[in-house]
């Protein structure tokens, strides 16, 4: 007879309730408890056959766990954190998420997450990676930025680093200023060879993928857009329609509706964040450059709504068009071939830069950044002599 078990999943231990409905008589629920480490995943597995149904609510390492003990139960449901509580009670005790997990997966109503084979999670992974560095990196181009801001320093936006720290030789500044500012700076050197590396590892994960090939036929779609749109979206046919994909992007019309009233306000940001800031950036180059159909979308709605809105929902339309093209197979049909031949050439380039290459570089650029911190602080250390 099926059996179906929820495990609430934290970082030392698990707390699992098997539920077994067939039970007419005695206690139909049984609750125990084991840590998080190889060795009991691997007792629990042992427990399993293909009459047990596992739900567990996604976590940092819910996939992980999926891919463990698919091999061994009938079926394992990672469930929507968000709409698990939505549809909670209000109690949230380790022993009442397990239960409630089992109860529904027995039901049949486990608001479940798609997941992803591991080529996809690896570049997703990346991906996210890749992000929060830069994301580092240009707060720390800020900071830096605003420092030399209040001496009259008039930096441009995007300048490197390595420019600020040569402009920034014939410049009177505080000597404890001057150090926070070179240390920023040189901090934000690691970070940017950081960045390249997994963006290289990101190349060589995509460069023989198709989907990704047919999304950079899209004009304005470089590397980074086309490959964080095929791993978002995976599989294609798990979208009912535009509208579901859209929604996963947080691109959809937010929804203000009681009675007679009906408002649909900006968009929702609840779906995926990378996925959604992608689209966005993606669309200012598409707006500039396409002469096909997301181009002519975007000026026929800028000369109505302004540039803001049109940008939004040109990102919205590029996702729909990646979207149709990964279900179809058809590349994009305003494509401009020498544009996308040159994308071609880049992406090659980049995967020619090899992972050892990689660590090559992030071990000189750190070994650099240690002896050019050591250097600045004996300058600093010196000037702060001579002015006692």
């Amino acid at each position: 007879m099926p059996r179906y078990i929820g495990l609430d999943v934290h970082k030392r231990y698990v707390h699992a309730c098997e539920f077994r409905p067939d039970r007419p008589e005695g206690p139909q629920e049984r609750h125990f408890r084991f840590p998080n480490t190889p060795e009991a995943w691997t007792a629990l597995v042992a427990e399993l056959d293909r009459e047990a149904v596992v739900a567990l609510e996604v976590t940092g390492n819910a996939f992980e766990i999926y891919d463990t003990l698919a091999p061994h139960a009938g079926k394992v449901l990672v469930a929507n954190a968000v709409e698990l509580k939505r549809l909670g009670s209000g109690r949230h005790t380790d022993r009442v998420d397990a239960a409630r997990l089992a109860k529904m997966a027995a039901l049949g109503i486990v608001p479940t997450v798609w997941v992803p084979p591991q080529p996809l999670r690896q570049v997703r992974r990346l991906l996210k990676t890749r992000e929060r560095l830069d994301s580092q990196r240009r707060a720390l181009l800020n900071q830096a930025r605003a420092a030399l801001s209040r001496h009259g320093i008039a930096v441009p936006r995007g300048a490197d680093p390595a420019v600020l720290l040569e402009r920034m030789e014939g410049v009177p500044l505080p000597p404890g200023e001057r150090l926070a500012v070179q240390v920023t700076l040189e901090a934000a050197q690691v970070l940017e060879a950081q960045v390249e590396v997994l963006t290289a590892e990101i190349a060589r994960q995509v460069a023989e993928v198709p989907e990704v090939r047919l999304l950079l036929t899209v004009t304005g779609v470089g590397l980074l857009t086309a490959a964080t749109v095929w791993a978002k979206l995976g599989d294609p046919g798990r979208f009912r329609g535009p509208k579901q994909v859209a929604r996963y992007a947080g691109l959809d019309p937010s929804v203000d509706q009681s009675g007679e009233r009906d408002r649909r306000g900006r968009i929702s940001r609840h779906g995926d964040r990378l996925l959604r800031r992608a689209l966005v950036e993606a669309a200012w180059s598409v707006a500039r450059h396409d002469q096909g159909e997301l181009g002519r979308f975007y000026r026929r709605l800028a000369a109505k709504k302004g540039t803001k809105k049109a940008l939004v929902a040109l990102a919205r339309k590029l996702l729909i068009v990646a979207w149709r093209m990964l279900q179809t197979g058809e590349p994009y049909r305003a494509q401009k071939p020498a544009t996308v031949q040159r994308k071609l050439v880049g992406l090659q380039r980049l995967v020619r830069r090899r992972p050892a290459d990689g660590e090559v570089i992030r071990r000189a650029m750190l070994r650099s950044w240690a002896e050019a911190g050591q250097g600045t602080a004996l300058r600093s250390g010196e000037k702060l002599q001579r002015a006692s």
